[in-house]
């Protein structure tokens, strides 16, 4: 297996009501912040568009070394989650916010 085989890449898809955007992304933030503090993390973005007047669609797209690297990045969200007091199902509850998480590899073609 090679190296880009070998990567995994997390993409979360938020619905965002559009009064709640700034604030989602003050948290979104402050998440990849951590994230990019982290070894194997290769590549990060947070994109956007504007789907209704009253909501976004927001990708969250990670790339990570490899599987390994993945339970230390959780481990270290988690720990600044608990010393911030923050509760991301009930963020997710107030902002209104709708996601759609999963991980996957690079395809390869038959």
């Amino acid at each position: 297996m090679d190296e880009i085989e070998k990567r995994v890449i997390r993409v979360n898809r938020f619905s965002v009501p559009t009064d709640s955007r700034d604030a989602f992304m003050a948290f979104l933030k402050r998440t990849h912040d951590i994230i990019r503090a982290q070894p194997g993390v290769i590549e990060e973005m947070i994109i956007e568009r504007q789907v209704t007047v009253d909501h976004f669609s927001m990708l969250a797209i990670i790339q990570f070394e490899n599987e390994n690297v993945l339970q230390p990045i959780i481990a270290a969200i988690a720990e600044a989650d608990r010393n911030d007091g923050i509760d991301r199902q009930d963020v997710s509850r107030r902002l209104g916010i709708e996601a759609d998480t999963g991980f996957y590899r690079h395809a390869q073609p038959a």
